[in-house]
């Protein structure tokens, strides 16, 4: 059945869903039924008729009975025995899984075969059911042993649970309708990595999230089919953790999705983790042909590196060259032109030189510790110059605070649940274009004083939200106020425009320690190297860049000795 598709008024949405308070026994199913009810709401259209009549039936349940069914679908699974449901807010089991029963919500007494019964029966339980059948196994058999003796007697046979176990009173249940459930979960939070614990993270106050305005156009699917060409790819994706070949998944895989650029992104990743297990197989050809039909900012990385070990040829160089011209984001350029260099050693060329920036350095002996970062900050700190370690967490922070409004601008499909750290677009190409005035915009804060107070101000106003660029427990207010003191405005928009060229990747890569001259209003950051250990190619991209725009940078290579 399709989607009503007189349920597709845009209605204003409510107010944001609210936790319910811990205090209520039956706190879960508060927030079960502010799901169902949000997606009821603003999701309608999204709904078959038959659904919302579901829907419509769960409202109706008893309480108990509707406590039950949250509880079964928010464990693992779903096959239930009855001895393992006992909640004292909800009373006799029988009694509410007697009604879920009558209105079709589980299944009593479902047929399992062998291999199924692993999680549902004892090792005890299994080695009756071996004796029953007259299996010859040790006393000491292992679970896994008793379960493959079985498989070898029975086959891929199924039998009703109760003559699995036909001894023990304890009946089985298996959910009816935990499909429709999974789809309002993925409607509601845009992914299947989070659940009603969100709720429940948030009331005990783990974790808060900014309160970002909400629209119809704030939904993560605009159709019931790219609900569905998600879930495609989720089951193709569980195929893979399951370890199903890849070849066998290829087929699950929808063509490329035009009309939705994030499930086209997800659909990419996905691609590229197929790509990747083909390749570590040695399955060079389809990892070649996953990888030039993935969007994946490294698939193309990845393609030429299964190429030169295919085919170290003058056309993968010519291919080279050409990608080399399109790429823009500098790891992938620097990555590729690494490539370039062997294939042109293979080819008998010339490499083109790759020169390497001279970075200012230190050298210091110190006693062997367990974390050289806290060694050396402890023998460089003074208390007119003190060091901390920081490593991303301070520019990222400050970028943060500075650049809030537009990392949490509520735009078409970036915020669509009030459990959102960051918004859904954040590693998509088009993340900084969609917002563009509004970087520059704050930005342009730092021309003046006004950039310390606006930073002053949200870190006051925004404490304790999560946030995928702040640690708060390392921004400290002591560490802000040296911050805001001692690094110039010309040097923190260097380096948040760094970050903006490739958010994601740049995040990472920042040196280890900043060292601050309060008197003097000066600081400077040292990337900390122990001994055996070297700059890794995102350190030094950002070491390098820091150093060409005269900022005050160096590496500090550590040696031990004995104390």
């Amino acid at each position: 059945m399709t989607a009503d598709a007189s349920s597709t008024d845009a209605r204003p949405l409510a107010a944001r869903p609210q936790a319910a308070p811990l205090e209520d026994p039956l706190y879960y199913l508060r927030n079960m039924q502010t799901l169902v009810d949000w997606v009821d709401t603003h999701h309608a259209d999204l709904l078959t008729q038959a659904e919302r009549e579901r829907l419509r039936r769960f409202r109706a349940l008893p309480d108990r009975a509707r406590a039950l069914l949250t509880r079964m679908l928010m464990r693992r699974g779903d096959r239930f025995r009855y001895s393992r449901l006992n909640y004292h807010e909800i009373g006799c089991t029988r009694s509410a899984m007697a009604v879920l029963i009558e209105d079709g919500w589980v299944r009593p007494d479902p047929p399992l075969r062998v291999a199924e019964l692993e999680p549902l029966m004892t090792r005890a339980e299994l080695a009756q059911l071996a004796t029953t059948h007259q299996l010859s196994l040790p006393a000491s058999a292992s679970k896994g042993r008793l379960l493959d003796a079985l498989n070898g007697h029975f086959g891929t046979a199924t039998r009703p649970w109760s003559e699995w176990h036909p001894a023990g009173d304890d009946p089985l249940a298996e959910l009816a309708e935990g499909a429709l459930f999974q789809r309002l979960n993925l409607m509601f939070f845009g992914t299947l990595n989070q659940d009603l614990s969100a709720f429940v993270l948030t009331e005990l106050g783990h974790q808060r999230f900014e309160a970002v305005p909400f629209s119809p156009d704030s939904r993560a699917f605009a159709s019931r089919a790219e609900v569905d060409l998600w879930l495609e790819l989720q089951q193709a994706r569980d195929a893979l953790e399951d370890g199903v070949p890849v070849a066998s998944i290829r087929p699950l895989l929808p063509s490329r999705i035009e009309q939705c650029q994030w499930l086209e992104h997800r659909r990419g990743r996905l691609l590229f983790e197929l790509a990747r297990s083909a390749e570590r197989a040695g399955d060079l050809s389809t990892a070649l042909a996953l990888y030039a039909d993935s969007c994946h900012p490294d698939a193309q990385l990845r393609y030429f590196r299964v190429r030169e070990r295919q085919q170290p040829n003058v056309d993968t160089f010519n291919a080279l060259q050409q990608a080399l011209t399109r790429a823009t984001r500098p790891a992938e350029r620097e990555a590729l032109a690494r490539i370039q260099r062997r294939l042109a050693r293979a080819l008998g060329q010339v490499p083109l030189p790759n020169p390497k920036p001279a970075l200012p350095q230190l050298q210091l002996s110190l006693p062997a510790a367990d974390r050289v970062e806290s060694a050396v900050a402890a023998a460089l700190s003074r208390p007119d110059a003190p060091v901390f370690y920081v490593e991303n967490g301070l520019i990222n922070g400050l970028f943060a605070l500075l650049c809030w409004p537009a990392l949490y601008a509520p735009l078409p499909g970036a915020f669509f649940h009030p459990f959102q750290a960051a918004p859904a677009d954040l590693r998509r190409p088009d993340f900084v274009p969609r917002r563009r005035a509004m970087f520059d915009a704050a930005l342009a804060l730092l021309g003046d004083d006004r950039y310390r107070d606006t930073i002053r101000a949200r870190y006051d106003a925004k404490h304790g939200i999560t946030c995928p660029f702040i640690n708060w427990s390392l921004l400290t207010p002591e560490l802000l106020a040296l911050a805001l003191r001692c690094i110039p405005p010309a040097d923190l928009g260097a380096m948040f425009r760094r970050l903006l060229d490739d958010l994601p990747a740049h995040r990472s890569g920042l040196p280890d320690l900043i060292q601050f001259y309060a008197d003097t209003r000066r600081y400077r950051l040292i990337e900390v190297k122990g001994p055996g250990d070297r700059l890794q190619d995102h350190q030094q991209r950002w070491l390098a860049y820091c150093h060409d725009n005269g900022i005050d940078v160096s590496v500090c290579y550590v040696h031990w000795h004995d104390h």
